[in-house]
């Protein structure tokens, strides 16, 4: 039996200075996975949940998945405004490592992949719109970069032995669902666990990878949790401490030429950064203690306060936030905006 709420919320006004403006929901999972196509936004996360607007947020629908209420959907992929994919994080041989898809806008939902074998642990799901596939990462199987694709919902793994060799403890993390960001022809790969962070870049078109050291420390729950970019060459990466949610444990890592070449930023806000995302003029970071924006050309932060958003997307002029305990809010690009111009 399918469990189904509506929620609607109408946008009218928005405060005159930066804030966020939480949005109450009929339910209390937590939530990481949050994606936009257009103007349809979804979300998804534990007790088999998922949410739905169609219209940029004005209204929401929650329901839980059928057969999936002891799973944690921690990312998806959006394939069109019908047919989306749920990833759910949680170990193999628990019976969790599972797809589930609907083609009918959420009206009903089928489990399409599953893997059995031990050892596996789904972190993050994209759609490749141009060649209409899908990407998913897995925690290393034997120590090497675990990789799917999936053409027409048959997944398949990339052979093993064409993959890197991740180093002991390295793994990425299924947190904001973006350790994994497609540019250009390659995809990009950052986590943490092992004693150094490394990148990995895979060339699709010519199966051939390229792994860089940008000599930042890393550890036990500490690395990169997500990576963002403004366009073909501006990439942003960004994480901390999990544990750690005031701290700004390892630096914020950019990219002017596409991922070649990476510095680390020379000033930062001090908190865990679990979701990067570029909404124009501004970076904005945010993680489950607070979150902040910066400003590309003036090199300036202003702090957007505490807030408890695991991931952030941007719908038209609003950023929207999603975090545990089905936490769920919003905040105006256009507040953010007053905000800078308030503080000059």
């Amino acid at each position: 039996m399918m469990i189904r709420f509506t929620f609607l919320s109408v946008l009218i006004t928005f405060p005159l200075l930066a804030q966020w403006t939480p949005v109450a929901i009929p339910t209390n999972a937590s939530f990481r996975a949050l994606k936009t196509h257009g103007k349809h936004i979804w979300v998804s996360g534990t007790q088999g949940t998922v949410g739905h607007s169609p219209n940029a947020g004005r209204t929401w629908t929650f329901q839980q998945v059928p057969e999936a209420e002891k799973l944690d959907f921690r990312d998806l992929a959006i394939v069109n405004n019908k047919e989306v994919l749920l990833m759910s994080a949680g170990a193999s041989e628990d019976g969790k490592a599972l797809i589930f898809y609907t083609s009918d806008e959420g009206v009903s939902w089928n489990s399409i992949f599953q893997i059995k074998e031990p050892g596996f642990f789904f972190d993050c799901i994209l759609w490749d719109a141009k060649k209409q596939k899908a990407l998913l990462l897995s925690d290393p199987v034997g120590q090497k970069l675990t990789l799917f694709t999936s053409k027409k919902n048959r997944f398949t793994q990339i052979d093993s032995t064409s993959t890197p060799k991740l180093l002991p403890k390295e793994a990425f993390f299924a947190a904001s669902g973006s350790s994994m960001i497609q540019v250009n022809s390659h995809i990009l790969f950052m986590g943490g666990g092992a004693d150094s962070a490394r990148i990995y870049t895979y060339q699709v078109a010519k199966n051939t990878w390229k792994i860089q050291k940008p000599g930042v420390a890393t550890g036990e729950a500490k690395g990169y949790f997500s990576i963002g970019a403004r366009n073909k060459k501006e990439i942003w990466a960004v994480g901390g401490d999990y544990r750690k949610l005031n701290e700004l444990s390892v630096p914020i890592l950019t990219s002017n030429d596409g991922g070649n070449h990476w510095q680390a930023l020379k000033e930062a806000p001090s908190f865990y950064m679990e979701k990067v995302i570029w909404a124009k003029p501004y970076w904005i970071v945010s993680g489950p203690s607070q979150s902040a924006a910066y400003h590309q050309k003036t090199n300036q932060w202003r702090s957007l306060g505490k807030s408890s958003y695991h991931n952030i997307v941007k719908v038209g002029d609003i950023i929207w936030g999603v975090g545990a305990k089905g936490q769920l809010g919003y905040i105006s690009l256009s507040s953010i905006d007053e905000l800078f111009l308030s503080e000059k």
